[in-house]
């Protein structure tokens, strides 16, 4: 990472985002290949004409709130005055929340679809003779199948909604100052 904290917030901000905003893009290129139609909406501004796509829009929404939350933590974790022995301890802070935000992010993202994929049962069901995980998978499936049996449109939203507060939540409380220890 940068020495200067300035341009460790700088990358950190536009990474990060950059990276939501792969990860979200292949999600919309996961639904639009499992049925989900493109709907474009036209927007008027006095003589331009700006056509958009709707699923876009969520899309958009995601990069402008992990864009804010990631700048608000990166000034959480790296204060105006930071000394020499604060800025590794710092750098160390900020990677775990990214990490560990951008991993909550993928989870809650795309695994009711690894859960309701047949590969996934597959793997499962070579070990289904432990009842532990019997009843693991019974419960799964039955959680999956009703996100599963909503409409595309309701499992776009539910899913890009719970990821990104998911990750917005995660990130503040990884990213939060921490307590100092009273002497």
């Amino acid at each position: 990472m940068p020495k200067n904290p300035t341009s460790t917030r700088l990358s950190t901000i536009i990474g990060t985002t950059a990276v939501i905003f792969l990860l979200d893009w292949f999600y919309l290129a996961y639904m639009t290949s499992k049925g989900f139609e493109p709907n474009m909406h036209e927007f008027v501004f006095g003589t331009f004409k700006l056509s958009i796509p709707i699923q876009w829009l969520p899309v958009i929404g995601v990069l402008l709130v992990s864009f804010v939350v990631w700048y608000e933590v990166s000034f959480t974790i790296f204060p105006r005055r930071v000394g020499l022995e604060q800025e590794t301890l710092s750098n160390i802070r900020l990677m775990r929340a990214v990490v560990l935000s951008l991993a909550v992010f993928v989870s809650v993202l795309y695994i009711p679809y690894i859960i309701g994929s047949d590969w996934f049962w597959a793997r499962l069901s070579s070990a289904s003779n432990i009842s532990q995980i019997r009843d693991l998978a019974q419960h799964l499936l039955n959680t999956d199948q009703t996100l599963m049996g909503l409409d595309q449109i309701w499992q776009y939203s539910i899913s890009q909604f719970a990821a990104l507060m998911c990750m917005v939540l995660s990130a503040l409380v990884l990213g939060r100052s921490p307590k100092r220890i009273r002497k």
